[in-house]
């Protein structure tokens, strides 16, 4: 049974609010074309993990999550499920997390010059990718230019969704022959404390704000997560199914 069917059957077991019946959907549509015998306990972590690495507040992620719970244990009472994995997934939230305010980053005067530093503004790349780019990562010559992030003898990727092809920013390229290639594996770990040192915000929080300026953009979630290089949920959401052209006429609307 697909979770889209899961929310059809338990919404209409009994009355609910207009506003929890939104909530359940809501919650669910990114992965409603998911069969509900692939949401195991791993897959609700991975969900909770991501939500929190997309810069939401933890008083949402808690609601999500909350709703997610809600309607698989209707699904429990209703002897269409056997077990809820979403319980106890709200330990350890609070009601708000900490967030990086946009205007933070209006006082990084020091660093927007920086190529490192504007590599992970404008593509929102982990600071582990970044700093252990090569010059044949830099693909300029293609129609659509892009930087190649795959294993390398200094950087190591950890699944097959954070090796991809990400557009190049149109505001990067002046970058690009000013950027430090170095061979040292611990660069990233030495950029991020000097960046927090003098910003208090890490290069983790950079990323973060790339993340929540593309859901501003209002673009596509499969498009959003393929820049970044998140697993996308949801049997629509596959990296094969972005092209390197979607990606870049989106990346565009990023400022």
């Amino acid at each position: 049974m697909l979770v889209s069917r899961l929310c059809k059957r338990t919404l209409s077991f009994k009355r609910l609010s207009d506003s929890t019946q939104y909530g359940w959907r809501n919650a669910s549509k990114h992965f409603e074309n998911v069969d509900t015998s692939k949401i195991d306990r791993e897959f609700c972590v991975d969900h909770r993990c991501e939500l929190l690495e997309c810069d939401y507040k933890e008083g949402y992620v808690r609601t999500q999550l909350g709703y997610l719970g809600s309607m698989w244990e209707r699904g429990v009472e209703m002897g269409i499920l056997e077990w809820n994995p979403w319980r106890g997934m709200l330990k350890g939230l609070g009601r708000s997390k900490k967030k990086y305010p946009h205007k933070k980053f209006d006082h990084f005067h020091r660093f927007h010059d920086d190529p490192l530093f504007m590599a992970v503004w404008l593509h929102g790349f982990r600071i582990s990718e970044a700093a252990c780019l090569l010059p044949e990562d830099f693909v300029t010559a293609a129609d659509k230019p892009y930087i190649n992030i795959e294993h390398n003898h200094i950087r190591k990727c950890k699944n097959e969704y954070t090796q991809r092809q990400v557009p190049i920013h149109p505001a990067y390229f002046k970058f690009i022959g000013k950027f430090p290639f170095t061979t040292n594996p611990n660069a990233g770990d030495y950029f991020s404390r000097k960046l927090k040192k003098h910003t208090g915000i890490s290069a983790h929080g950079i990323r973060h704000s790339f993340i929540t300026r593309m859901r501003q953009a209002g673009i596509e979630y499969s498009i959003a997560m393929g820049i970044v290089g998140h697993k996308p949920k949801g049997m629509t959401a596959e990296y094969g199914d972005v092209l390197l052209e979607d990606m870049a006429e989106q990346i565009e609307k990023v400022s």
